[in-house]
């Protein structure tokens, strides 16, 4: 008799599938937004907080819906496929961890705590040992996460929100220095990640925040005070000397396009679209994004002259 206990705790899981989360809650943040809005200087910033740690980017929308959907299965194959989400990302050797010992520390858990909460936590939490071991508390950033907040809400539920907005014009001009691609597509991607994170917001009041970037730049302390608050952690003066600090940031230091956040806090990248976008690409942004940037009191940009209009834009 003493196996039908396991028994009837497998057909359990074969008929509901293993739960999302358990008991043990984890408490981890996200910073969120649409990608060129600061994200990665938030978290150079916050990085420099005794008590923090964020590893390099992973997107974490993919794994929940493997969880979901194999979740039936034989613990150690459902460990399989989630962890392989982490370890063949094309970007995982930024991470520089080894998953091995994850994975064997998870298949002994008892059964009762076998969910895909313990299983993020258990991948974050080993990197927060090998790389800040003074940290007790991790985040993470990642712009696809915005859209992934529904379900870390449900893995997490008592997860914290950090979306960081910057003039969707700024970063529209951002990432043309990156790529040259299709201006309204940029636009569309800035507003639909803005109104994706602010509905999340508006669900789950006590557990997002919304800073502005242009405030992160221009009253850093302040703002920094606010995120520690909203945190629950005590605000760290080390967070304002970022870029004095060696920190472990991984994947910064591979793509030259997030070195900036090494440098100390700076206004000089507010209103780059002044002069990055010609009035062409212009007008056809703030035709996109008019109603929100006035929304959201970013103010608008003066009239082009007819004789620019004439020779970019025949209509």
């Amino acid at each position: 008799m003493t196996g039908l206990p396991q028994l009837l705790a497998y057909v359990s899981v074969l008929i509901r599938g293993r739960p999302l989360h358990g008991s043990e809650r984890y408490q981890p943040f996200f910073i969120v937004g649409s990608g060129r809005c600061g994200m990665t200087l938030l978290r150079a910033i916050l990085e420099a907080h005794p008590a923090l740690h964020i590893p390099p980017e992973h997107v974490l929308g993919p794994a929940i819906q493997d969880y979901r959907y194999f979740s039936r299965l034989p613990w150690h194959a459902v460990l399989r496929l989630v962890l392989g989400r982490f370890e063949y990302h094309p970007d995982w050797e930024a991470w520089g961890l080894e998953l091995r010992p994850v994975f064997e520390a998870l298949w002994a858990r008892p059964r009762g705590r076998r969910d895909l909460a313990a299983v993020i936590d258990a991948v974050y939490r080993a990197h927060l040992a090998q790389h800040k071991p003074s940290a007790t508390r991790w985040g993470d950033k990642a712009p696809a996460n915005t859209f992934a907040l529904p379900g870390l809400s449900a893995v997490f539920p008592d997860l914290r929100v950090v979306h960081i907005i910057r003039d969707g014009r700024d970063v529209v001009e951002s990432f043309l220095r990156l790529l040259d691609t299709d201006v309204a597509g940029l636009a569309r991607h800035w507003l639909r990640a803005v109104r994706v994170a602010q509905a999340f917001g508006g669900r789950h009041r006590s557990h997002y925040i919304e800073i502005r970037y242009e405030d992160l730049v221009r009253r850093p302390e302040a703002t920094l005070r606010e995120v520690a608050t909203f945190l629950g952690i005590e605000f760290d003066e080390r967070m304002l000397r970022h870029h004095e600090l060696s920190l472990p940031l991984g994947d910064v230091d591979r793509a030259a396009h997030f070195r900036g956040a090494r440098d100390a806090v700076h206004a000089n990248a507010i209103g780059r679209w002044r002069s990055g976008l010609d009035p062409v690409r212009l007008r056809e942004v703030e035709r996109v994004l008019g109603p929100k940037l006035r929304e959201l009191g970013y103010a608008s940009s003066p009239p082009v002259p007819l004789s620019l209009r004439a020779r970019g834009d025949p209509h």
